[in-house]
């Protein structure tokens, strides 16, 4: 058995790891020879650092500021597979916003954000900044048009929106959103998937001595992957064999089989493509904005070499019959 180290959110996170959570559940790595040892790394700001260090062989990350800041032309991490986008209903997380703002219908469209003050995160360029400015487009605005207030993630933003210290903010777990809206401190405004729809929210991420030095395996992995992706695909999006994915999912996340079933699904291309327009845009903004010390250039950023060959063995994702 081959040995790989994957990174997945620590807590409750771990359900974003969905995908590959049913894929190892269901044994489809160890069918591959694969012998994985699952560590709680965190999040982009834990996991992506071990993931250049060779520390983390693979690990489901959003294709970030700080993705974009590690990466070394030399010996570059890259972006393999889908693992959840944005699309009508599906993805994590969303804009929250002061219930009395809501509830007096001040706030409604994306216009009604001038003068509002937004919690956003204390580095620019954060996946709250990219949200955000989305959000201001679409209303003809720009964050000279608002106030923003920083203010990191967390607690803290249920904090400020509970006592008016701000107005909005982003929460990306579905347990922080459910307990901001039971308490009473503040409520969904828009879905995320609403404001970014395609948005690419996670990709598979291999570290390079992995790829680049253990090319075989990467393959086993990414196929055995893809057939967890499209278990979950299957499962949430056309109902086979839910009640069994979500004990699967519920078990390996160490989660509830109540918060499996609340959860918004994440959206599963269930042929593993990544949506690369859509990371070449943020990778744009973040060019723009002056947040990168150099180019990069997006084909050395995603490589689907891995996701082809596995649909050569497995073949393109076929709906199951009625």
């Amino acid at each position: 058995m081959a040995k790989i180290v994957l990174g997945i959110p620590e807590g409750t996170g771990r359900v974003y790891a969905g995908p590959t959570l049913v894929a190892l559940g269901r044994g489809y790595f160890r069918e591959a020879g694969l012998d994985l040892e699952v560590v709680e790394s965190g999040g982009r700001r834990g996991s992506i650092p071990m993931l250049v260090a060779g520390e983390l062989d693979v690990s489901p990350q959003g294709p970030s500021l700080e993705f974009f800041r590690a990466w070394n032309p030399a010996r570059p991490i890259i972006m393999v597979a889908d693992h959840g986008s944005m699309r009508p209903g599906r993805g994590t997380g969303a804009i929250v916003a002061r219930k009395a703002l809501l509830d007096s219908g001040e706030l409604r469209d994306y216009a009604d954000l001038k003068g509002k003050r937004i919690g956003l995160s204390p580095l620019r360029g954060d996946h709250d900044w990219l949200t955000f400015a989305t959000a201001l487009r679409q209303g003809g605005l720009t964050y000279d048009d608002v106030e923003v207030v920083t203010c990191d993630f967390g607690g803290g933003r249920h904090d400020a929106l509970a006592n008016g210290t701000i107005d909005l903010a982003t929460v990306g777990r579905p347990s922080s959103i459910a307990e901001g809206r039971d308490a009473g401190l503040f409520d969904v405004w828009k879905h995320e998937y609403e404001v970014r729809p395609g948005r690419q929210q996670r990709t598979v991420m291999f570290g390079y001595d992995f790829w680049s030095q253990r090319p075989d395996e990467a393959r086993r992995f990414v196929a055995a992957y893809l057939r967890g992706a499209r278990d979950y695909y299957g499962a949430f999006e056309l109902g086979v064999d839910r009640d069994a994915i979500v004990d699967v999912l519920a078990r390996q996340a160490g989660a509830s089989r109540a918060l499996v079933n609340e959860m918004t699904p994440l959206g599963i291309n269930p042929d593993g493509r990544i949506n690369v327009p859509d990371v070449a845009a943020d990778l744009t903004w973040y060019q723009d904005e002056g947040l990168l010390p150099q180019p990069i250039p997006i084909e050395r950023v995603i490589d689907h070499q891995f996701v082809e060959a596995a649909l050569a063995e497995l073949g393109p994702y076929q709906r199951p019959s009625a």
